[in-house]
């Protein structure tokens, strides 16, 4: 361990884990001095780096064997949120927050709602920092229209492998600006991001139905994202049994009547779920009824299996958190769990199904299998 390197502001348990793994320290972003991250053909050998913010990543993107991890919880929560449309502060006619990499979703989320504001592209979780899912992408059902969170940065401080700290943007240091954002933190450390807002709604019209084919499924996705200026989120999973069923419902406050008959062990029967909202922007006057109505007339969802329920626009995007306070209740949150992502192409997703049933067996499986519809434009 290269001892003199450690940051002198480091306390005690940091310390011990810097210790005690296989990575040489954790530190804060802020306290970099020059790293070599680059490869080299001499004995010496590179310093790699993970950003690790809440430790959310898969397949240890947030660790790194031998190399350094950056705590990028030790940044100050910072926020601050500028009103566009000539209300000063520099924005013009675009409405940002300014939030250091360290935040989390949920605390940007809370202070933008002050002003009525909100991010436009989120994930399904919020209690992660926004530094880390911009060095991943940050995909959630708004990505088919807006992009995913790294599609809607209009501005980044890194601290890159020199130690220095840059301001970028898609017109100054663009190129440094696009290989920090997804790069998972292997061409800078993302200390501070500005984010584009805009109007939040009061209210969300929250609509999940139900099939039994699983083309009729994708379909109908299909269909939802085609109607960008009357949908504002899609998603989908696979119905495998009544714990996916109900496990998938905790946060969705509207009384189910589908109660769908499971198979048996050697013939099983298997259904999906498309999830999609519409935004209750009130000072419109539009209303969100008609408009689910007109949307649901052009599904082919199974008859009488469509439920809608009207919450806050707060409560539909920490939607994850209640499912969260449920298996922590249980003791099952911090069980280790396989977890994969994976962009499949319109042709594959058909097998990509079959795959899964077949090596999957419904009657005992335990947790969700998302599947929703991205742009390749966005």
């Amino acid at each position: 361990m290269e001892i003199a390197m450690v940051c002198t502001r480091v306390n005690l348990l940091i310390l011990i884990l810097s210790l005690c793994s296989p990575y040489k320290f954790i530190q804060s972003p802020m306290d970099f001095g020059p790293l070599n991250l680059l490869p080299t053909t001499t004995a010496a050998s590179s310093d790699f780096v993970a950003a690790r913010g809440a430790g959310h990543s898969i397949h240890g993107q947030a660790q790194a064997l031998d190399g350094i991890v950056v705590d990028m919880c030790s940044l100050p929560s910072e926020i601050a949120l500028y009103r566009g449309g000539g209300g000063g502060g520099g924005g013009g006619d675009i409405s940002y927050a300014d939030v250091s990499g360290g935040a989390m979703w949920i605390e940007l989320l809370e202070q933008s709602l002050k002003l009525g504001l909100a991010p436009r592209s989120w994930t399904d979780y919020l209690y992660i920092t926004i530094g880390g899912t911009l060095s991943n992408a940050g995909i959630s059902g708004q990505t088919f229209k807006h992009g995913p969170q790294i599609s809607n940065v209009l501005q980044l401080e890194v601290v890159t492998a020199r130690g220095e700290t840059v301001t970028c943007s898609p017109t100054k240091d663009a190129e440094l600006f696009n290989a920090v954002l997804g790069g998972l933190g292997q061409f800078g450390i993302i200390t501070r991001a500005r984010i584009l807002l805009q109007e939040a709604p009061q209210k969300v019209k929250w609509v999940r139905a139900f099939y039994d084919d699983f083309g009729t499924f994708t379909k109908d996705q299909e269909l939802l994202i085609s109607m960008p200026d009357s949908v504002d989120y899609v998603e989908g999973f696979i119905v495998l049994n009544e714990q996916s069923l109900h496990g998938s419902s905790i946060a969705f406050p509207a009384n189910m009547a589908f109660n769908p008959d499971f198979g048996s062990k050697s013939s099983p029967k298997i259904y999906y779920c498309i999830e999609f909202a519409v935004h209750d922007y009130q000072y419109k006057n539009t209303n969100v009824d008609q408009v689910v109505e007109a949307i649901s007339k052009q599904m082919s969802h199974i008859a009488s299996h469509l439920y809608s329920v009207e919450v806050s626009y707060f409560d539909f995007l920490n939607r994850v958190r209640m499912e969260e306070m449920s298996l922590r209740s249980s003791g099952l949150w911090e069980v280790h769990h396989p977890w994969l992502n994976m962009f499949v192409p319109k042709a594959g997703i058909s097998d990509l199904r079959d795959l899964l049933m077949d090596n999957i067996s419904p009657d005992n499986f335990e947790g969700l299998i998302l599947i929703y519809p991205l742009l390749r434009d966005k």
